[in-house]
């Protein structure tokens, strides 16, 4: 069922103080980054909501836009935390 998930990444510090680069693996193995307030961060992983999920993949909208200039993005379901 659709709803909030937690994405396993890492965190890298952005270009403001309140600023955070989380770093995600894609479905594809390729990598992520979106630049993020530090409130969508709880306990080092993203906040982020599930949209759909498909053969062990889970497509999420995240909180703000990745550096490639994607809102939605599929991960693994093993990206997905509890």
């Amino acid at each position: 069922m659709p709803g909030s998930v937690r994405l396993n990444g890492s965190i890298e510090e952005g270009l403001m103080p309140a600023e955070k680069i989380f770093r995600v693996e894609n479905a594809e193995g390729g990598m992520e980054e979106i630049p993020v307030s530090s409130r969508s961060i709880s306990e080092g992983k993203l906040m982020a909501s599930e949209i759909g999920t498909h053969e062990g993949r889970v497509l999420v909208e995240l909180p703000r836009e990745s550096a490639s200039g994607r809102w939605r993005i599929w991960v693994k379901a093993s990206v997905v935390g509890a």
